[in-house]
């Protein structure tokens, strides 16, 4: 059965993959210098099925620890967009509710609350004992077998996909899941700094193992990837009070020896995924000691706050504002500001303005009510 894209389709993927993304390079490129011989080009090599990915581009992130991104060109990303438009529902369909990284409606934000609220039920709000397990996968992205979730999109799509486009689905999937952009790559960062990242955390050219954080497809194929995991933990261990956010897991219980018990079988478990914890990051504790996640600490009495590391890392920011480099300035400014908001932390926004305050124009000013950097009328 002939399965073709339209036109009208693959513009649909253009405009979602367009937002928030108008003023990078690769996109003003792409848009201005013919943007339907562009798209008419991807149409054409996905409905002959001759669609091959292009040179991503490797960079390397400093912030919260040295690794590789790489970034796929922003036709590929298109027809990621295509793709996860396609299987969005179904894989939705597929996920706990404690699965809270790169889904609509959720988020760090989402996960968060959802701790606390299992924190606060599970203590009465402090009034009964309450632990937790923590639990950190080593090296998360740079473990997942390719060939697995290749093999998993693909059985998904033929069990559960209901549209039109099965086919080209089928198609696509090994097509992206397998493609190992390390092999083949356009590398945008320092050479030092790239080779002061951590093994664990780059690509291997040569490997079967590793997924290109960045990637769309790569945030859906790193849920899916544990999706077993998830309702095994919640479902046959009934560990119903269960929060991931891709390789970071809490597991609330008031039962201590329920957890202990269960972190055996919950290795076995991971192995068969090939993950392996990282043991500094994994521990069972009373969660009155505080519950260390997404850059905050969360108690049983529902307060929560930032971990030192994360005020750290803010104050490291605001001293690296340089004097010199002005452009954007009042974006990056309320960018960093919006970040802040999350950890509920006012004296941590208004120690981080003081610093920032010394290295911007006087034509930028702050207002402590609203949490908001803007421009000097007048």
């Amino acid at each position: 059965m002939e399965d073709n894209l339209t036109f009208d389709e693959l513009y649909a993927a253009y405009i979602s993959c367009l937002k928030n993304k108008k003023r990078k390079i690769g996109t003003y490129s792409f848009v201005n210098d013919e943007l339907c011989k562009n798209l008419m080009e991807i149409l054409d090599n996905l409905n002959q099925r001759k669609y091959i990915p292009k040179q991503s581009n490797c960079y390397v992130v400093t912030d919260p620890a040295l690794r590789e991104i790489y970034a796929a060109q922003f036709g590929d990303r298109v027809v990621q967009h295509f793709y996860m438009n396609e299987i969005e529902e179904i894989l939705e369909n597929e996920l706990v509710e404690g699965c809270c990284s790169c889904r609509n409606g959720k988020g760090t934000d989402y996960a968060l609350n959802l701790l606390k609220n299992y924190l606060l039920e599970t203590s009465n709000k402090g009034k009964k004992d309450c632990y937790f397990l923590k639990i950190d996968l080593s090296g998360y992205f740079m473990s997942i077998d390719r060939n697995q979730i290749s093999e998993k999109f693909t059985n998904l799509i033929k069990e559960k996909y209901k549209g039109k486009h099965k086919l080209i689905l089928l198609y696509l999937t090994p097509i992206i899941f397998k493609n190992n952009p390390s092999l083949n790559c356009f590398y945008k960062c320092d050479e030092k700094l790239r080779k002061m990242v951590p093994e664990r955390r780059k690509m291997n050219p040569y490997s079967d193992y590793g997924m290109a954080i960045g990637n769309l497809t790569a945030q859906a194929g790193s849920n899916l990837n544990l999706s077993n995991f998830d309702h095994y933990v919640v479902e046959e261990l009934d560990l119903k009070q269960y929060v991931r956010y891709v390789d970071d897991i809490v597991i609330v219980s008031e039962d201590k020896n329920k957890l202990k018990k269960s972190l055996s079988k919950i290795i076995a478990k991971l192995s068969e995924t090939h993950q392996t914890l990282s043991l500094k990051k994994t521990k069972i504790d009373t969660a009155y000691h505080g519950v260390p996640f997404l850059g905050k600490v969360s108690y049983p009495y529902g307060y929560q706050k930032p971990k030192k590391t994360t005020i750290i890392r803010v104050i490291t920011k605001a001293k690296q504002v340089n004097k010199n480099n002005q452009e954007n300035i009042l974006e990056r400014l309320n960018s960093q500001i919006g970040v802040l908001k999350r950890y509920n932390c006012r004296k941590l926004i208004l120690n981080y303005v003081k610093i920032v305050s010394k290295k911007i124009p006087k034509s930028i000013i702050f207002d402590e009510k609203k949490l908001k950097f803007s421009n000097k009328i007048g």
